[in-house]
């Protein structure tokens, strides 16, 4: 069984709410889901630092600079995690929820992307399978559901040393090349088995939400914290 481990900030209710959902969703399908506890906002520059990394450059519109740098600071302790353990992973942000199985997926690939688009419009495949990145034309589509070997959080961690910390999905997307300049390719599954029931955002601002499917949905209900 492939452990599972969703991004949670223990500091806000609403992130404990939803990352429990996230738990007992992954029961059904006798996935192993465990609490990460993640770095809020006001320490993420802080936290950045303890782990030797910078910040790349990225577009700020979209986003609270400091919801982003926790967030991946949260996510690279997972990658480490995988790593030092040395079994495959699978990341979730607190919003993630299983609506299907995962299929073994060994051999298929060192990063897959799980989760269905969240925002915008994507496609689809036919035939389910493990393909290059498909939904929104070679971009992963939201860090909210992802599996990760050994080999592919070392790449990501090396990575993250060399060009810095920025917004998850984008930092996700790219190929990440080796010493030799082989490049990992980053896949993704068809069906989604991890789809994002957001209805609250502690990353994004009002302007990155706006593509989001549920922000179109329930804009007044939809909060941003």
């Amino acid at each position: 069984m492939v452990k599972a481990y969703v991004v949670t900030l223990l500091n806000i209710p609403q992130s404990v709410e939803v990352a429990t959902r996230c738990i007992e969703s992954g029961k059904t399908f006798n996935i192993d889901v465990e609490i990460f506890p993640a770095v809020w906002k006001d320490f993420a520059e802080e936290e950045l630092k303890r782990e030797g990394l910078k910040v790349k450059s990225y577009d700020t519109r979209y986003s609270n600079p400091g919801a982003v740098i926790g967030n991946f600071v949260s996510q690279y302790r997972i990658w480490k995690k995988i790593l030092e353990l040395g079994k495959p992973g699978i990341v979730l942000e607190h919003d993630a929820v299983f609506v299907a199985p995962i299929p073994d997926l060994t051999g298929q690939g060192e990063i897959i992307s799980l989760g269905k688009p969240s925002y915008g419009s994507f496609k689809s495949q036919k035939i389910p399978g493990v393909y290059p990145l498909y939904s929104k034309s070679g971009y992963v589509p939201g860090a909210h559901g992802y599996y990760v070997t050994p080999l592919g959080a070392q790449r990501l961690i090396e990575k993250a040393k060399i060009v810095g910390a920025g917004p998850c999905d984008l930092f996700l997307g790219t190929v990440i090349p080796d010493e030799g300049n082989t490049p990992l390719e980053v896949r993704e599954i068809w069906p989604w088995p991890v789809e994002a029931w957001d209805s609250f955002t502690t990353i994004q601002n009002e302007t990155g939400c706006i593509a989001k499917h549920n922000w179109q949905k329930d804009r007044k209900n939809f909060k941003i914290l």
